[in-house]
């Protein structure tokens, strides 16, 4: 009976570990999302193409939301216990995800906006869940993998 109870126990960590993740991401999302929306209305106004405003309130909230999203994730879904200067390899892993996701919405935002003829604000919602399922790819096997805590 033992055994049958422990061959449950990865799923269950396992299970755990995504419902953080989910927890984190939603939370992000809706961060990111915010400090985007908050960017763009402030930069609509002093830039006279709309391009510049929405592009810049992207770059700008990309970076704060990435901090936010390492502090919860490193803390919160993978409790990772590295400290110290070990902090910095897993910062620059996390970047590396996020990087790839930000490249992917530096495309997508103006393919939404310029050729689909979204609203920016539409279309930014429509990436940052793009690359949120494709950023817990990339955290999970990559960022906090635990082959990467040596």
């Amino acid at each position: 009976m033992s055994d049958l109870i422990g061959s449950f126990l990865p799923m269950r960590t396992s299970l755990k570990l995504k419902v953080r993740f989910v927890m984190v991401g939603i939370w992000n999302t809706i961060f990111g999302y915010m400090v985007f929306f908050i960017l763009d209305t402030f930069f609509e106004d002093i830039f006279t193409k709309r391009y510049f405003a929405y592009m810049s309130a992207m770059i700008l909230g990309q970076i704060v939301a990435t901090i936010n999203a390492f502090v919860l994730h490193k803390y919160v879904t993978f409790k990772s216990e590295v400290k110290g200067k070990g902090i910095i390899p897993e910062f620059f892993r996390f970047c590396m995800t996020y990087v790839f996701t930000f490249s992917l919405g530096l495309v997508l935002l103006p393919f939404f906006v310029e050729i689909v003829h979204l609203h920016p604000r539409i279309a930014a919602a429509i990436v940052i869940l793009i690359c949120t399922l494709i950023s817990y790819v990339g955290h999970s096997r990559f960022s906090f993998s635990p082959t990467n805590k040596k």
